[in-house]
């Protein structure tokens, strides 16, 4: 299903605010890349890489041990905020937590914290508290763009697309830069709009930031979004220009693996999982280079990459990162603990009713032959137009095993039309399984 034309129109003026509408495509997203101090302005509005994040925590305190207040803890937050962006390693959200609650001890009415404390809450995917805490810099400063941006993230992660629009909307009117336009784009992108998610995407790369990282996240996903739609080559020419300034950016390290292994170039692809494995041990890496290991037949290989994945799990648990919809999904596609599966994505499901977790709950329903759910909730992953072409092949092979073997068919060559490498192992599956499926009518 599309989007309502309702919604189309919001999208429209989406664009005409931001002055893009007419102009010619490009593209790309991130999150939060904004300070958060009490000034009222971001630092992402015209700055541009003006100092790494181990400068920026050092000065921040600095000057937090030589005049704290609320604006240095406010500050010293961010900068650890940034820095756990860098690195995703989650330990970086406690210290700011610590930080935005000193900073609202001394001023219970810091609106600065306040938003930090909703970023804090967001990174941990606790996006009923995020909301109150932003909603309480909102109730201070009715204009603070990043509050907005934030109850923006929350609404995509529960799901609410057009509420999600509304406040990305407010976000630009208010402050058009790097963090407004990739969120846009990223929305816009879910929304099935390829065309005005690139065009926000390649605004949001032009702003720049004032981390190199921020411009850097942004090139990764426009990349990943070219890589959606099967255009390979694009997307290695724009990671390619990425890692050139940005070279151990782990996030567009792990893009150009995945770009490499759709160009089946496995050997070039392991090494550039590797690299971003050694930065950063992040479990979409993890999983990806045990899955190629599993495609060369090199099971020892695979197997370690897989013990992984449990230990980085928990590692995110005991740091209050909570979520279980990407083991889940491992799970499902490895066929281990179904039953348990089921439950983590039905948990999920039920605090986070998006795209992306209503189809990693119709695959575990699959995986464990409910396929009356699993018909039902593909068809919730699929109402938006997402061009995931995993959503198809899941579709495809649901269908199949509900006996509507041309739909099945149809579904299946869908995803391969979207993407034909979208994932070295199931890209296969579903060639096997039209294969399998002959020549069929009904």
């Amino acid at each position: 299903m599309k989007p309502s034309p309702v919604f189309v129109s919001i999208a429209i003026r989406f664009l005409v605010a931001a002055g893009l509408a007419g102009q010619a495509l490009t593209a790309a997203q991130p999150t939060d890349a904004v300070s958060s101090d009490d000034s009222g302005e971001s630092s992402t509005a015209t700055v541009r890489h003006t100092m790494t994040s181990d400068e920026a925590v050092a000065k921040a305190e600095a000057a937090a041990k030589e005049k704290p207040g609320d604006i240095a803890w406010t500050r010293l937050g961010d900068a650890f905020m940034q820095k756990g962006r860098e690195t995703a390693d989650v330990t970086y959200y406690g210290r700011a937590e610590a930080a935005y609650r000193k900073a609202l001890a001394s001023n219970p009415k810091s609106i600065g914290a306040l938003v930090g404390m909703a970023w804090v809450d967001g990174g941990r995917h606790e996006f009923e508290h995020s909301v109150e805490w932003a909603k309480k810099a909102l109730a201070l400063d009715p204009n603070r763009p990043d509050a907005y941006g934030l109850l923006g993230d929350a609404a995509v992660e529960m799901g609410d697309y057009e509420g999600a629009l509304d406040r990305y909307q407010k976000m630009l009117d208010l402050r058009p830069d790097i963090s407004s336009y990739s969120r846009g784009g990223h929305l816009l992108f879910l929304t099935g709009d390829l065309r005005k998610a690139t065009l926000l995407m390649t605004k949001a790369i032009d702003s720049g930031g004032p981390y190199a990282e921020n411009t850097a996240w942004c090139r990764a996903q426009w990349a990943l979004m070219q890589f959606s739609v099967g255009s390979y080559i694009s997307a290695s020419q724009i990671l390619a220009e990425g890692l050139a300034a940005t070279p151990n950016n782990y996030h567009l390290l792990a893009a150009m693996g995945k770009v490499k292994a759709a160009l089946k170039d496995y050997d070039v692809a392991i090494g550039y999982y590797k690299k971003a494995e050694a930065l950063v041990p992040q479990h979409e890496v993890v999983v990806a280079l045990g899955d190629i290991y599993t495609l060369q037949g090199k099971n020892k290989e695979a197997a370690e990459q897989y013990a992984l994945v449990d230990v980085i799990h928990k590692l995110n648990r005991a740091n209050g990162v909570i979520g279980d919809m990407q083991m889940a999904q491992f799970f499902a596609d490895h066929d281990r603990n179904l039953d348990e599966a089921v439950r983590m994505a039905e948990a999920e499901y039920a605090v986070r009713p998006n795209v992306y977790v209503a189809d990693t709950l119709a695959w575990c329903y699959y995986k464990t032959g409910k396929i009356a759910e699993a018909k039902k909730m593909i068809g919730k992953a699929l109402i938006q137009g997402t061009p995931e072409a995993m959503f198809r092949y899941h579709q495809g092979a649901i269908l199949a095993k509900a006996g509507q073997r041309a739909q099945a068919k149809t579904a299946l060559y869908q995803a391969l039309s979207i993407s034909s490498n979208f994932h070295p192992l199931a890209a296969m599956a579903a060639e096997q399984m039209i294969y399998e499926l002959g020549t069929v009518s009904e």
